[in-house]
């Protein structure tokens, strides 16, 4: 089995060309190609069995001569590189790190972030709380006052209707009275134009 990008290569062809090419002759491709697929593709496009696939040009051939020069500078002999005595890597590993920035227990800042947010959630929750109960006492307060109210007007209405009346019969009674005082008073004048009788 070959693939068709090898194929493809091999012989110079556009992959997107074959693949095509293959779906119209009914090749499946999806496992590579068969001899028999390669034979009639090679069919297709005039390819002899003894075509060889073109070769790939040489560094020597796409540069040309005379295109890399020999340097003048003069060569430099190779020695050994070694630290210095007394060099300490753990030094300079604390030096660096010094400067990359401090370390720090990320998980004492989770726990102490963790600690803070409950307290906050427990004042918020007592506050909640202590707000819920000042509503409904004030709430109970206001149907108790309304409720008050009510009653207070409709006692007064009556009242001030007990109030009408009680002044209407006072007016009546004072009338009253006022009349027999002067019919008293009457008792006993000579009319006029006659004498009094003892």
């Amino acid at each position: 089995m070959k693939s068709l990008t090898s194929f493809c290569k091999d012989h110079d062809l556009p992959k997107a060309t074959v693949y095509r090419d293959c779906q119209k002759l009914g090749i499946d491709v999806s496992q590579g190609l068969t001899p028999d697929a390669i034979a009639r593709l090679k069919f297709e496009y005039n390819i002899e069995d003894s075509q060889e696939p073109k070769p790939v040009a040489s560094p020597a051939e796409v540069v040309p001569d005379g295109f890399v020069r020999p340097g003048s500078l003069a060569a430099v002999n190779a020695r050994e590189i070694q630290l210095p005595e007394g060099f300490d890597a753990s030094q300079m590993v604390r030096f660096f790190d010094g400067i990359a920035g401090d370390s720090t227990d990320t998980a004492k800042l989770v726990a102490i972030a963790d600690l803070a947010l409950n307290a906050v959630n427990t004042v918020m929750d007592g506050k909640l709380q202590q707000q819920r109960e000042q509503l409904t006492q004030a709430e109970r307060d206001a149907k108790a006052l309304a409720d008050k109210i009510a009653a207070a007007k409709t006692d007064l209405k009556v009242k001030a209707l007990e109030s009408r009346m009680l002044a209407e019969r006072q007016t009546s009674a004072t009338q009253s009275a006022e009349a027999l005082f002067d019919e008293l008073m009457t008792m006993g004048k000579p009319a006029e134009g006659g004498s009094s009788q003892p």
